[in-house]
């Protein structure tokens, strides 16, 4: 029987409660270990001759964020919170972004030099030297407290609660934007930061121009007639974390948009389940994507191509691997469609090489 979607909402905030607390505790090992660590994210022994570069890698740094200039905030506003709390917001000069996706819009409306507070996982490399105000996911609510925010904005994932409850209760302003695993949720999100910000007129125009890249790389991957099969693997090695991504993972919309299939969706499986042998044989991937973190986690593309049943896949004998950085596959914001072009180009760039 088809789930209520009461029901529906329950299983995805249950199911993306578990993978924040993952996400959590593996992004806290994983940056330990690469701070002490300089090795490349392509493996010395990679140095086969092909007609393209294994893996091919997709930096963050290759997509300008779009920034709107002469933007000023008409306030005061009043909005409605994800989390169904009724915010007012009277100053936006001091503001703190609780992830990469957040920070982008932000960033895109013109407001980066009011920025300056971010989460820990906010890794955009414009806002390097902003102060930390959480360990991973986990804000604490004296370090936001220090820096004398007027505005906090994060999602329905920032917490924990209770450092939520006590920011509020001292009286500063907290806007959480809805969660966006799928393409047509990024405008409900840029609408509602722009609103808040005070200047609904530049978030129009960025939900424009946001809205005509995607659909012109839908348009341009859909000429795509390889169709290759893509499986997304969410590794954090010195955590122990590996997982075979599915519906409802992110990464999945991100494959499709790309004109691929994703495989865990193919074979029905959950946003993001265990990563066995018997699933990833019977996935039978041409091409795995991964994120940076993740690749450097496991020792690279050697160490990747050794995890359990992946040798036997086709993606393995041909070292088809796509990296991306881990703040830009599920930013869903500005750059998302230059992503999508880029995400096409490579599936293309390896399937042809290959046959």
């Amino acid at each position: 029987m088809t789930k209520s979607l009461s029901q529906q909402t329950r299983l995805r905030s249950t199911t993306r409660s578990i993978l924040t607390l993952i996400f959590a505790v593996a992004f806290t090992q994983i940056t330990t270990s690469c701070a002490n660590s300089s090795s490349k994210i392509i493996a010395t022994s990679d140095t086969q001759s092909s007609a393209t570069t294994r893996p091919i890698v997709i930096s963050a740094t290759e997509f300008e964020l779009p920034i709107a200039s002469n933007t000023k905030s008409k306030l005061p506003v009043t909005v409605k919170s994800a989390d169904d709390q009724t915010v007012t917001i009277t100053d936006t000069s001091r503001i703190i972004v609780l992830n990469d996706a957040i920070a982008e819009i932000v960033i895109s409306l013109g407001f980066f030099e009011n920025i300056i507070g971010r989460d820990a996982t906010t890794s955009l490399e414009m806002l390097k030297a902003i102060p930390k105000v959480s360990s991973g996911h986990d804000v604490s609510a004296e370090s936001v407290l220090a820096l004398s925010p007027t505005l906090i904005i994060g999602d329905t994932r920032s917490g924990p609660p209770e450092a939520i409850q006590q920011l509020r209760g001292a009286g500063v302003p907290i806007l959480l934007a809805p969660e966006v695993w799928q393409l047509s949720e990024i405008a409900p999100r840029i609408s509602l930061i722009a609103d808040a910000l005070g200047v609904t007129e530049s978030g129009q125009k960025l939900l424009k121009d946001t809205q005509t890249q995607i659909d012109r790389a839908l348009t341009e991957s859909k000429t795509n007639q390889i169709n290759p099969r893509i499986a997304f693997l969410y590794v954090r090695g010195t955590a122990s974390v590996f997982l075979l991504g599915g519906k409802g993972s992110g990464a999945d919309e991100m494959i499709r948009a790309a004109g691929g299939i994703d495989v865990g969706t193919d074979l029905g499986l959950a946003a993001f389940t265990p990563l066995t042998t018997e699933a990833i044989v019977k996935a039978n991937p041409d091409i795995l994507v991964v994120l940076s973190l993740g690749l450097k986690s496991v020792g690279g593309i050697d160490g990747l191509l050794e995890l359990p049943g992946i040798a036997q896949t086709p993606a393995a004998r041909n070292r088809s691997v796509v990296v991306i950085d881990d703040d830009l596959l599920f930013s869903f914001g500005p750059r998302t469609g230059s992503l999508i072009v880029r995400l096409s180009e490579s599936f293309d760039t390896i399937m042809t090489s290959t046959n």
